[in-house]
């Protein structure tokens, strides 16, 4: 049986997955410790009466999503643009989202090309 996903579960979600930095900060201490981790996932599967691997599944999606856009508001942001031309996402977990991963997530870096050509 497949686990259900409402908006609202995935928020809740979200929101033990926040309360866990060890899966989501790279620079936590414990972020390479394979016990730390799985201890916190399965805080979370506790919480959520959802199999760990559900729970990872479900994390993939959402990152994938947040990523995309990510990525859609970094491209928006230029010089010279306005606030109001800058992307504003209405995804439901957006806002959840980049209020603890923000600028941890890379997005492909790239590298400003008139900059290298003047150096």
């Amino acid at each position: 049986m497949s686990t259900q996903w409402s908006n609202d579960r995935e928020l809740v979600f979200l929101e033990c997955y926040q309360a866990e930095p060890v899966l989501w900060q790279a620079q936590h201490e414990g972020h390479k410790n394979k016990n730390k981790t799985h201890d916190a996932w399965t805080r979370i599967s506790a919480i959520m009466e959802i199999p760990v691997p559900d729970l990872k599944k479900k994390r993939d999606s959402l990152m994938s999503s947040y990523r995309t856009y990510r990525k859609k508001v970094k491209d928006s942001i230029h010089s010279g643009a306005s606030t109001d031309e800058v992307y504003k996402p209405i995804w439901f977990a957006y806002e959840t989202m980049d209020s603890f991963l923000g600028e941890g997530v890379a997005c492909n870096k790239t590298i400003n090309s008139e900059q290298s050509a003047n150096n």
